[in-house]
C-alpha cells in the first residue's frame, strides 16, 4: 500500500485470540529485517495513543510508515516484520515486502520508518 507524498504504508492487524477482553494502550515495537543481518527499528511516530477494547476475535489494527522508495536506485528490502504488541513481551515474525531508499545498502538506517499507536487513525 502506498500512502501520499512518497510515503509507504503497511496496516498490520493485531487479533485478540484469548478467551477475555484485553486492553492495549501504545505504541508496537517493529523491527525490520532483511531476514539475515541487518535489523532496524521502527521509531514511534506523533499520532494520538488510544486504549482499545478487544473482545475474543475482535482486531485492531496499527500503521507502519516507512519513505517509499522512488529514487531509481534497487534501495534496500525488508523481508521480514518481529512485532511486539504494547506491554508484552512475546514478539511475532510476519513476512514483509518493504524497499526503502538508502545511502548505504550495506547498513540502511531507519530513515523515516516509524509506527502509529495500536487503533490510531490510518
Amino acid at each position: 500500500m502506498h500512502g501520499i507524498s512518497g510515503e509507504g504504508q503497511e496496516i498490520v492487524s493485531l487479533t485478540n485470540s484469548g478467551s477475555s477482553t484485553c486492553t492495549m494502550h501504545g505504541f508496537p515495537g517493529v523491527d525490520l529485517s532483511n531476514g539475515s543481518d541487518t535489523t532496524v527499528s521502527a521509531d514511534r511516530s506523533n499520532s494520538d495513543v488510544p486504549t482499545v477494547k478487544l473482545a475474543p476475535g475482535e482486531k485492531t489494527e496499527f500503521v507502519l510508515n516507512y519513505p517509499f522508495n522512488n529514487s531509481g536506485g534497487t534501495g534496500f528490502t525488508f523481508t521480514t516484520l518481529i512485532v511486539t504488541p504494547p506491554n508484552e513481551t512475546h514478539s511475532k515474525t510476519l513476512s514483509a515486502s518493504i524497499n526503502v531508499p538508502v545511502d548505504n545498502p550495506d547498513q540502511p538506517s531507519n530513515g523515516g520508518i516509524t509506527v502509529n499507536a495500536v487503533g490510531a487513525g490510518k
